[in-house]
């Protein structure tokens, strides 16, 4: 590497703009030590750039920047102390800089920029150099110690002030993080959320969690995209014995932080060579919840970050947000894997066919935290052959409703198998049992009895059915018009013990199909009841040509997604 670039950053603190605090730095550093430049830089491998200056000659004063060939400032820099020069053209560390002649630069005396502990307020003196205070003069000047101690109060002050900059940039990056966490509500949801608020407020090229599996002995990647080579998760696993930096982490449960690629060789030199780093500063921060490791969050930047070291409160602020909503996920997601698995084992296996009848069923849960809800489905071929439809929703979403929605659906299939009768019948025997028997709940469902009549043309069909508040039932023809069938609604079940129960007559022409939905389908914020069933009418006339599965998938598709605001459940049947 150049002699001239050795121990510098490949990036800069501050920009090469004007700064009006920076500014304000140089001019009183021009009034108190009575030179007629003075500047406040930032230097990095590709040049330095001047936040705060006063008195150069341009057109540097107006670009704001120089390259190396033009610095002093790098002495100070690279060695981390207060440089001096009472002539510069006679000093051999610095008669060859393009300074002299473009710049001016005879007389010179820098103090460096160190960001200051944000709990102390006192800069560590081994703690990176982030920029330079300094004094130029055009004429050989001697600087005496008492001007050199002016110098260093000056310095002093900016790092405060640069602190202060750095914190304010720190608190809205935390608040930023806490807010959006808030809405993150799986573990895909936290690794995208610290992705975007890091790379954002960070400036982070790549950020990844890597989570504990603790029956292992290992630790996994929570996304499938590939991180940058060199950081040791390339792999969807890391082995806790593992070399490299996140296995260490994990094992040792306290962060790393390297503020360039040499850093992170010079720690894990096998690690490192394993895969040439594609990235240049890197932290790997224990995800902990009450001393538990739930994961390692991996932080990458495409160029050097001196202020690692002293960003530490940020870092662990960061890392117990990210293991609090980490586990907060994973707790969510378990416990709606649980209550899912129930709702299903509540649900019927349907059969693949009913006679001539097609038959299929789709369940989809909510994306709320509640738990389970009361959405069923049911398909009952009775000793006869024949064949009840059942559609329903219990009111909550809780274990309760769920509950609930398992013993009305068990009435419903020991009614509908003991004994023949009509669904208005079958339901007012739902009622009376629900008010015998206790079972304390309200329910909307569409009971429906698919009836055989053999013609000369040969078998046709007809659907007699009964709706006790209930969004209609819709029936696509196979021209690919809809029908709504909207004949008048009953009052909802468990409501009163005997209520009069109304049944609907519709013949069903060959190739038609029935879908039934509970009001997950077509209930929306913003959206209105009538606007839902219409939506979902125009998706089944514009896939009424396909298959069953594949018209019930394209109808949860547009209208639901993958998890709804509410429980959705569909039934939809295919008549020859």
């Amino acid at each position: 590497m150049d002699e001239r670039v050795r121990g510098l950053s490949s990036t800069t603190l501050l920009p090469a703009h004007p700064d009006g605090d920076f500014d304000r730095f140089a001019r009183l550093g021009t009034l108190v030590l009575g030179v007629p430049v003075a500047l406040v830089s930032m230097v990095s491998r590709d040049g330095q750039v001047f936040p705060g200056a006063v008195g150069l000659p341009e057109p540097w004063q107006t670009l704001r920047r120089t390259p190396l060939t033009h610095s002093l400032c790098r002495h100070v820099v690279t060695s981390g102390e207060v440089f001096t020069v009472e002539d510069a053209r006679l000093d051999p560390l610095t008669a060859d800089s393009l300074a002299i002649p473009d710049l001016g630069v005879v007389a010179y005396a820098g103090a460096p920029l160190r960001l200051p502990d944000p709990l102390t307020g006192v800069a560590d003196p081994d703690a990176p150099v982030v920029g330079v205070l300094c004094a130029i003069d055009g004429r050989p000047r001697r600087w005496s110690a008492a001007q050199v101690e002016v110098l260093e109060d000056l310095a002093a002050a900016c790092s405060a002030e640069l602190g202060l900059r750095v914190l304010e940039e720190r608190n809205r990056l935390l608040l930023s993080l806490a807010d959006a966490l808030v809405g993150a509500r799986t573990v895909a949801d936290v690794d995208a959320t610290v992705a975007a608020v890091t790379r954002s407020w960070l400036g982070g090229a790549w950020s990844g969690l890597v989570l504990a599996d603790p029956g292992h002995r290992r630790l996994r990647r929570a996304a499938p995209s590939a991180p940058p080579a060199g950081t040791g998760v390339e792999g969807e696993f890391v082995d806790l014995d593992d070399e490299g930096p996140v296995a260490h982490v994990a094992r040792e449960r306290r962060p790393l932080l390297f503020a360039s690629v040499e850093e992170l060789r010079e720690a894990f030199p096998r690690a490192a060579t394993a895969a040439e780093p594609a990235f240049a500063a890197s932290a790997y921060l224990p995800l902990l919840v009450q001393e538990r490791l739930v994961g390692v969050l991996c932080l990458v930047w495409d160029s050097d970050r001196l202020t690692l070291g002293a960003e530490a409160d940020v870092w662990s602020a960061l890392a117990r947000f990210t293991a609090q909503a980490l586990d907060r996920a994973t707790l969510d997601s378990e416990r709606r894997s649980r209550a899912e698995v129930l709702q299903r084992s509540l649900l019927p296996r349907l059969p693949e066919a009913t006679g001539e009848l097609q038959v299929r069923g789709r369940y989809v849960p909510a994306s709320r935290e509640e738990e389970v809800g009361g959405d069923w489905y049911d398909v009952v071929v009775g000793p006869g052959g024949e064949t009840t439809l059942v559609l329903g929703d219990v009111a909550g979403h809780d274990v309760v409703a769920a509950a609930t929605m398992g013993q009305v659906r068990g009435l419903l299939r020991a009614f509908t198998w003991d004994r023949p009768g009509s669904p208005g019948e079958l339901v007012s025997r739902l009622d009376s049992a629900m008010a015998g028997l206790g079972v304390d709940g309200l329910a909307t469902l569409v009971l429906a009895r698919v009836e055989r009549r053999a013609t000369a043309a040969g078998t046709r069909y007809r659907l007699r059915w009964t709706n006790a508040g209930h969004p209609p039932p819709v029936l696509l023809h196979p021209d690919g018009r809809t029908e709504l069938l909207d004949g008048a609604s009953d009052l909802l079940v468990g409501l009163l013990p005997r209520v009069e129960r109304h049944d609907h007559v519709a013949d069903v022409p060959p190739g038609a199909t029935l879908v039934l939905y509970t009001d997950g389908l077509i209930e929306h914020r913003g959206r209105s009841l009538a606007g839902g069933i219409a939506r979902a009418r125009t998706t089944l006339e514009r896939h009424g040509g396909s298959t069953l599965d594949v018209l019930l998938d394209d109808l949860l598709g547009e209208l639901v997604g993958t998890r709804g605001e509410d429980d959705c459940a569909l039934l939809a049947v295919r008549f020859p």
